[in-house]
């Protein structure tokens, strides 16, 4: 019998939020409600603990003190956090950085504002592949989607920058680094960091550095309706007239 993987979740939940005003003018984004009661953390961690996964690093920065104080009641799971001092004045690449370099383990990481199914999470995490990132793909794709290029069971390109006409996938947001991959993902930023042109920069962009390289890109595909991502305010309203669907398998942790 193979033994089962250390594994962790980072989650990405330092930003502001700013296009959800005001709401999250008192609160981080991670802290809205969905619906039966859950804010989108909680319904992450239950779909993280659900996937057998229990070492959760969540890297905050705007209302810290409410995350922290959130996690207190998930006494199951061992959950650190990891404070981003510059969550006003850089992008996610600098939170993904600050959480990989202090991760000995594979990892999974995970952006703060998606709600999943949780056979996405569970999926991905069967991959042998050193990196593996989930996409969907749809018939038409906008310039906030974080568009792909596939072929050969390979990402070549990742870019909310590529046209619409050449994509074929949207990544959800949610990358899975085992073995090499996560040395190799690590030794990327760690130099891209040194840049500070760089500190505004999705962590996308190492991704696409290391595929630029020739390095494999692995996908796991799920479906356009396993998963939600909440940048605006229609998107909040979308996932709480419809949290059943994402919310079937949620346990109390």
């Amino acid at each position: 019998m193979v033994e089962p993987e250390i594994m962790r979740v980072i989650i990405l939940a330092a930003g502001m939020g700013e296009r959800l005003y005001p709401l999250t003018k008192n609160s981080p984004k991670s802290l809205l409600e969905v619906g039966g009661g859950k804010t989108v953390l909680e319904s992450q961690l239950d779909h993280i603990a659900l996937a057998g996964i229990m070492d959760v690093t969540i890297v905050t920065g705007y209302k810290t003190e409410q995350i922290e104080a959130k996690v207190l009641g998930y006494e199951d799971m061992s959950i650190s956090i990891c404070y981003n001092p510059f969550f006003a004045t850089s992008n996610n690449l600098i939170s993904a950085w600050m959480a990989i370099r202090q991760t000995n383990e594979n990892f999974v990481l995970v952006n703060g504002d998606d709600v999943f199914k949780p056979h996405v999470l569970s999926g991905l995490i069967e991959s042998r592949n050193d990196i593996t990132m989930v996409i969907d793909r749809k018939e038409n794709y906008d310039e906030d989607d974080m568009k792909v290029v596939t072929g050969e069971n390979r990402v070549f390109r990742v870019n909310k920058k590529i046209p619409s006409e050449d994509a074929n996938g949207e990544s959800i947001g949610m990358i899975f680094f085992r073995n090499k991959g996560h040395m190799i993902i690590s030794e990327t930023m760690e130099k891209m960091v040194r840049n500070k042109e760089n500190m505004n920069i999705f962590y996308l962009a190492a991704l696409q550095e290391i595929m630029d390289r020739g390095y494999p890109v692995n996908y796991f595909e799920c479906s356009e309706d396993d998963w939600a991502e909440i940048d605006f305010h229609s998107d909040l309203s979308f996932i709480r007239q419809h949290i059943e669907k994402y919310a079937a398998d949620i346990v109390n942790v």
